[in-house]
C-alpha cells in the first residue's frame, strides 16, 4: 500500500466520527457549481456539503472555524468522469459591520487535509490520493445570523508534495447554509 493511505484513512474515520455526531453541529451548508478546469479541456460539476463544527469569535467580525466536507466532482472528459473529496479545512470569516440588513462576509480556507477517492479527473492527475483543500469566496447572512448564501472558487491539489500537482477545481460554486 502506498505510504499516505494510513494517513488517509485517519483522516476519513476523523471525518465520519465528525459527522456522526449531530449535537456537536453548529452549521451545515450544501453547495453547487461548476466551471472550467483551468489548465484542460474539460469543465468540471459539483456539489456537497460542509460541516462547521468549532468557531471561535477573534472579534464582534472575525471568526476561525473548523469544519468537515464532502465534495463531488463530474467532468466532461473522456475518462476518469468523476471524484469525491474528502476534506477537514480550518475557515477564517470576516464580516461587514453589524446592522438589520443581510451583512455581507468574506472567507478563506486553506491547507485542508483531504483525501481523493482519485489520483485522476479527466485530464487532471495528483501524485496521491492526498491533497488539500483551498476555497476562497463572499457572500450574505440574515439579519438573523442562521442563514447565509456565498458565492466561492474551490481548489483540489497537493502542494508540489507529490509529482503531478494537477490541480482540480470548481470555478464558481453558490452554497447555502443555516446556523443552529
Amino acid at each position: 500500500m502506498r505510504s499516505i493511505f494510513p494517513a488517509c484513512r485517519l483522516l476519513s474515520l476523523s471525518i465520519l466520527m465528525f459527522l456522526s455526531s449531530a449535537v456537536l453541529a453548529d452549521e451545515l451548508s450544501v453547495n453547487a457549481g461548476f466551471g472550467g478546469q483551468a489548465g484542460a479541456g474539460q469543465d468540471n460539476w459539483g456539489g456537497g456539503l460542509d460541516w462547521e463544527f468549532w468557531r471561535h469569535a477573534r472579534s464582534e467580525r472575525q471568526f476561525l472555524s473548523i469544519g468537515a466536507g464532502y465534495t463531488h466532482i463530474r467532468t466532461d472528459a473522456a475518462t476518469n468522469k468523476k471524484l469525491s473529496a474528502f476534506s477537514l479545512y480550518p475557515q477564517l470569516t470576516l464580516l461587514a459591520n453589524k446592522r438589520n440588513a443581510w451583512q455581507p462576509y468574506f472567507f478563506v480556507r486553506a491547507l485542508g487535509p483531504t483525501f481523493l477517492s482519485s489520483e485522476k479527473l479527466g485530464e487532471r492527475e495528483q501524485g496521491e490520493r492526498f491533497a488539500f483543500q483551498a476555497q476562497v469566496g463572499g457572500g450574505l447572512i440574515a439579519p438573523s445570523e442562521d442563514w447565509f448564501v456565498a458565492l466561492s472558487y474551490k481548489h483540489f491539489s497537493n502542494a508540489e508534495l507529490f509529482s503531478p500537482n494537477d490541480s482540480m477545481e470548481i470555478q464558481f460554486l453558490v452554497t447555502v447554509g443555516k446556523r443552529w
